[in-house]
């Protein structure tokens, strides 16, 4: 599932001759010029270098983030761990959300199950087409990135958000994602106040 597998890498001589380079997410972001000549001559490949330089390293495995504090590879190996930890009942959108988890390059691209349980003031708002429309708090809050320290996955707790309850959704089925609408699922089933 994961695209990411035979991606290019970084030897470990080059990491430590940049690793303590500053990035553009640093307060102190201003590479000087013998650094940028530096990283252009030890990171050939473009893609790597931009990522590098815009995202820095992965405290994890050493490599360009995919985005700030992201790394798909690390991030794709803590979900695959957590398959077994959650099912939505429905074995296709299952393997819909895990595609997604595994091919996430930064952290707004995530698609999570999330159990009703997880949710708390929930205020009905309108009746639509489709379903029902409520605001409610999401206790746990969306992932934005691994807390290496913790082990665990880094939060925005008790975020405002608004839910879609679809009718009839016990009956989706895949095709019903891939058709054109895949990619603003995420704001179907959740959008944020």
């Amino acid at each position: 599932m994961n695209s990411n597998t035979s991606a290019p890498k970084l030897s470990d001589d080059v990491i430590n001759q940049i690793k303590n380079f500053p990035y553009s997410h640093d307060d102190h972001a201003d590479l000087t010029e013998e650094q940028t000549s530096l990283i252009d001559e030890l990171i050939p490949n473009e893609e790597l270098r931009e990522r590098y330089k815009e995202h820095g390293l992965c405290e994890e495995c050493s490599q360009p983030n995919t985005s700030w504090k992201w790394c798909q590879s690390c991030n794709s190996k803590h979900f695959q761990q957590d398959f077994n930890k959650w099912t939505s009942g429905n074995k296709e959108i299952d393997e819909f959300i895990q595609k997604f988890q595994l091919n996430a390059t930064r952290y707004e691209e995530v698609l999570e199950w999330i159990p009703y349980e997880k949710f708390s003031d929930i205020e009905y708002l309108a009746k639509g087409g489709f379903g029902t429309v409520h605001k409610a708090k999401w206790i746990d809050g969306r992932i934005y990135r691994w807390d290496i320290d913790q082990n665990k996955w880094g939060r925005d707790i008790n975020e405002n958000i608004v839910l879609k309850c679809l009718n009839n959704s016990q009956n989706l089925y895949y095709g019903f994602f891939t058709r054109g609408m895949y990619s603003s699922l995420y704001l179907l089933l959740i959008l944020y106040l």
